[in-house]
């Protein structure tokens, strides 16, 4: 709490916050943007939530109002969340870099902070575990639409908390949170119980689509658009992929790539808390945490898979020795 406290006197001056989050955001993203955001407005200030493109449909119940374009003047201050690196922020980066007063709440490891007022702690489960805590701060009432939405995002992040990152703290916020008279059967049966019959049949044909290397420790999955749009389905609606392929047993290190643009991939990274994934996903460019990374590049199908089924392998070997 005590290392929150500049961020609380940040958000305590300003008037007119202008709120962002990392590109593709995902559930803890939106759930930190969208929590603030009811939060900040209980206490009478102006707040906008600000997006690179549409709201992505599971998370439309977390929906409170967003843009795609404004205007810097119209803003004192700027507040990111749950953005470990600056070119996180998209198209919008300029905008947020062109705000007076650059606020940044995070829990990536990040090897360039960024922002006036900075704070980044790895240890938490989500973003939602900080500005859950520093909405705590600010306000002993909160609103109803920042409950959901912290829960939301703590919960996605921690894979419904599975996941080895889940702390007390992470259990004893959920706790607080359904106190608060969260229904939480409700956006767990949303966001995990139900799924469309399109989806259930492209889940099929990924599994047609799994090799595996290295003596079956090493998954990768190719999912180019031409095969994703064969199902009419949205980027979005895959976010479990790389941890489908981390499930099949054997598989210690899951590899996803995804087409980002004309001349890049997109791939994501997830293990089994043998090795440290930011840490290789850097040597690419890129970043995230110890057991979830990914990057962007510009090298071939081929060649990227050849590069990093030859790193992965010689990290695992490392471990064995």
């Amino acid at each position: 709490m005590e290392q929150l406290k500049p961020i609380w006197h940040a958000l305590q001056k300003a008037q007119r916050i202008a709120i962002f989050t990392h590109t593709n955001p995902d559930g803890d993203a939106l759930g930190s943007s969208f929590g603030m955001k009811a939060v900040l407005e209980s206490l009478g200030k102006q707040a906008v939530l600000f997006l690179e493109t549409e709201l992505p449909e599971r998370f439309s119940y977390l929906n409170d109002g967003y843009s795609l374009t404004g205007e810097a003047a119209d803003f004192d201050t700027a507040l990111a969340l749950d953005c470990g690196a600056l070119n996180r922020l998209g198209s919008l980066k300029d905008f947020f870099l062109s705000i007076d007063c650059k606020v940044v709440l995070d829990h990536h490891r990040a090897d360039a902070p960024f922002g006036d007022v900075y704070l980044t702690e790895p240890m938490a489960a989500a973003c939602c575990e900080l500005t859950y805590m520093l909405s705590k701060m600010l306000t002993e009432n909160l609103p109803h639409k920042a409950v959901v939405a912290f829960y939301t995002g703590l919960s996605t992040d921690t894979g419904h908390f599975k996941y080895s990152n889940v702390s007390v703290r992470t259990f004893t916020i959920a706790a607080e949170l359904l106190a608060c008279g969260l229904d939480q059967r409700a956006i767990t049966r949303h966001l995990y119980d139900t799924v469309k019959l399109k989806k259930l049949k492209f889940t099929g044909a990924v599994a047609e689509r799994i090799r595996v290397f290295h003596d079956g420790k090493i998954g990768v999955l190719h999912c180019p658009d031409s095969f994703i749009e064969a199902y009419d389905l949205a980027h979005e609606e895959l976010e479990e992929l790389p941890n489908t392929v981390l499930s099949v047993e054997g598989v210690e290190v899951s590899v996803l790539i995804k087409d980002k643009e004309p001349g890049k991939l997109k791939v994501s990274l997830r293990c089994k808390e043998n090795i440290d994934l930011a840490l290789l996903a850097s040597e690419f460019g890129g970043g995230g945490h110890k057991c979830a990374a990914g990057f962007v590049t510009e090298l071939s199908q081929e060649v990227l898979e050849a590069k990093l089924i030859e790193t992965i392998a010689k990290r695992l070997e490392e471990l064995d020795g």
